[in-house]
């Protein structure tokens, strides 16, 4: 999107701008918060700032109307559903034709525009300015946003800001209370809307509370990992273990070209009991059992990303012994090198409010996720990383058109298919994409302040089918309220132009995500050079 009259499209998948790859409105006139809007300005009698203003709805009215949608293209026209894309701009407000006025239309725009407050953030500096700041235009990676979305650490020009405009209006909303135990379960959350960059240092209380379980452990320590990334403290505690005597098990995935995870081999050398799974399928699960007695689990890797807090995760921690009996077992299977369809299905615990389960074995979505749905009264709310399975799809349509409540928060990566957003969507299920640089990486599920569902596994046929996985259904209400709370915490953050459009996961779209050195949308580029941080064409 060079503007809603000038659109780019990647018609060889190249991801590059090439020849007769833009199509350009003729004759249609426009607002832009990039191009120059100096035609429109002295025809109309508009201030720059005001162009801007309306370009910035102007541009997401578009983007809404285009990005992901199909379409046929002409040399200077685009048909959605048969309609010219150049009518439904021309209607909205948004563009007129040379020559022809705006009407009543464009009034009803600049009143709605001028109510935002908006501003200039300068990419590559994390400054921020007023729209009509000369330092600000003259970037060459800026955006316009919502003063309300201004990064963290992002400083105003001071220049174009007085100086009690330094702190910023509104106080940034912060949730605190990311830890909660209750009879033998402890739960730990991370938020991805505070860390906008990832580092080595455990400081999310996810990676605080496994170098304690790890530096408390007496006599056993078995655990299994997607993979690992150097995180001193947790690497340390592990040492540290084995040289009193601990005894210390893991497994880990492998493929034929290795393990995602840069440094998962170096852990392998310093630990040396320890097995792999190389086939097409994963071994996904993130657990630790400790001296038979405690499991710790949930969606968090050993990867610097996780273990930072710059991803959104969950884990819980649970003191029982017949819970750890259960991972025991899982965890011996795979050890001995039975993975995936090679292993025995797990005999269930008695533990009444726990419910444990393993994939590919329990088919855990079919038996007991849908289900669950299938029985909810009030509410369901899902932060998760993904929703590809189908039926599970189905189930949550079923839940809304009885009354449920139903709201799920996606990860920005996946939107495209096979991910059921559009299906959701169209079932008027309110389903946000997460905007910030981070993943939203739980597998997660909450229902009615009754129910908890928590592990490794996503919502998918692989996780389901032929993933090595675990899952946990917890029966706990004051678990549940708790991580209720934190959904609809995350739920106000994320604005509601997520309902509609999806947020790109390496763009403007997502806060951050063109600042933290990470391949935010798995392309294999980086900040400045993935197009959808680069400076778009004037």
């Amino acid at each position: 999107m060079i503007s809603p009259t000038e659109i780019i499209l990647d018609f060889n998948s190249n991801k590059r701008i090439d020849n007769n790859e833009n199509i350009v409105l003729k004759n249609i006139l426009s607002f832009s918060t990039k191009k120059d809007n100096s035609e429109v300005t002295a025809i109309y009698n508009l201030s720059n700032e005001d162009a801007m203003r309306v370009g910035f709805l102007a541009e997401n009215f578009a983007k809404d109307k285009l990005e992901q949608k199909r379409v046929k293209v002409f040399k200077d026209e685009i048909y959605i559903d048969d309609k010219k894309y150049s009518d439904i701009l021309l209607n909205s407000g948004f563009a007129v034709r040379k020559g022809e006025s705006f009407g009543q239309k464009l009034q009803y725009n600049l009143e709605k525009a001028r109510k935002i407050n908006l501003i200039i953030l300068n990419n590559r500096n994390f400054k921020y300015h007023k729209l009509n700041c000369k330092f600000g235009l003259a970037a060459h990676n800026y955006e316009v946003i919502p003063k309300s979305q201004v990064p963290k650490e992002a400083t105003p020009c001071k220049y174009c800001f007085v100086q009690k405009e330094k702190a910023p209006v509104k106080q940034e909303i912060i949730y605190k209370n990311l830890i909660t135990k209750h009879h033998k379960f402890q739960m730990f959350l991370t938020d991805m809307t505070v860390n906008l960059k990832p580092s080595k240092d455990c400081t999310s209380t996810i990676c605080k509370a496994l170098v304690k379980e790890i530096s408390s452990a007496q006599s056993t320590i078995d655990f299994a990992i997607y993979g690992y990334t150097k995180i001193p403290k947790v690497q340390k505690a592990l040492e540290d273990a084995q040289k009193r005597g601990v005894k210390i098990r893991f497994v880990y995935d492998m493929d034929k070209k290795g393990n995602i995870y840069p440094d998962t081999f170096y852990l392998a050398s310093l630990l040396k009991e320890n097995n792999k799974d190389i086939s097409p399928s994963i071994m996904h699960n993130k657990f630790f059992i400790f001296d038979g007695k405690k499991v710790f689990t949930g969606s968090t890797n050993l990867s610097n990303t996780d273990m930072s807090g710059f991803n959104s995760n969950s884990a819980i921690l649970i003191e029982s012994v017949e819970v750890a009996k259960m991972f025991e077992k899982e965890f011996n299977q795979m050890f001995n090198g039975n993975f995936h369809e090679r292993k025995n299905k797990i005999a269930k615990s008695n533990d009444s409010n726990v419910r444990v389960f393993f994939s590919p074995q329990d088919k855990i979505i079919t038996t007991q996720i849908i289900p669950l749905v299938n029985s909810a009264k009030n509410y369901i709310y899902i932060p998760t990383f993904l929703i590809t399975h189908k039926e599970f799809a189905k189930s949550l349509i079923k839940a809304k058109n009885r009354g449920v409540d139903v709201k799920i928060i996606l990860d920005s990566t996946n939107t495209r298919p096979p991910s059921q957003i559009d299906y959701l969507r169209a079932a008027k299920i309110p389903v946000k994409t997460e905007n910030y640089a981070g993943k939203l990486h739980s597998k997660s599920m909450i229902v009615d302040d009754k129910y908890v569902i928590i592990g490794s596994m996503n919502f998918s046929r692989s996780g389901e089918d032929f993933n090595d996985e675990n899952l946990l259904i917890i029966e706990d209400s004051e678990l549940a309220k708790f991580y209720k709370n934190f959904f609809n915490y995350l739920w106000v953050k994320i604005p509601n132009i997520w309902l509609v459009r999806k947020a790109r996961a390496e763009s403007p779209d997502s806060i951050g995500s063109c600042n933290d050195g990470i391949d935010n949308d798995f392309d294999g580029k980086i900040d400045s050079q993935d197009e959808g941080c680069m400076l778009k064409k004037h």
